[in-house]
């Protein structure tokens, strides 16, 4: 007999920040997240957008590593092309936007200020 493992639900994403302050507010002005829960004595922020994505920013420890990308979020949104011009005014570095050719969907990428890379898509993405 084999027991299954105990449920899970989605909780937000944490990116682990060497500046804690600059990607909080990156992500308040670039992507337009909205503080609900700060812990100062942490440092730990939760952010949520419009579209009720989560998401935490936390301080790294000193002796973490550069982010390596090993994990790409992805978002959806219904204007490719105007989040990733929005992205790119707020100092962001972003590839795209592109159309599937054979799908037609929109799609491209960006990185924040500390370099993680976010994959982002339309509505009609598979």
């Amino acid at each position: 007999m084999t027991d299954s493992p105990p449920p899970v639900r989605p909780r937000e994403l944490v990116l682990l920040a060497r500046d804690f302050e600059r990607l909080a507010d990156w992500y308040v002005q670039a992507l337009g997240f909205k503080v609900v829960a700060r812990f100062d004595e942490l440092p730990y922020v939760n952010l949520e957008s419009e579209g009720g994505f989560r998401l935490g920013i936390g301080t790294a420890p000193p002796e973490a590593p550069p982010a390596e990308s090993t994990i790409v979020p992805q978002i959806e949104t219904t204007d490719v092309t105007a989040l990733l011009l929005g992205i790119h005014g707020s100092g962001g570095r972003v590839d795209g936007p592109m159309r599937d050719p054979e799908r037609g969907f929109l799609f491209g990428s960006f990185q924040d200020p500390e370099g993680n890379t976010w994959w982002v898509v339309d509505e009609q993405c598979p």
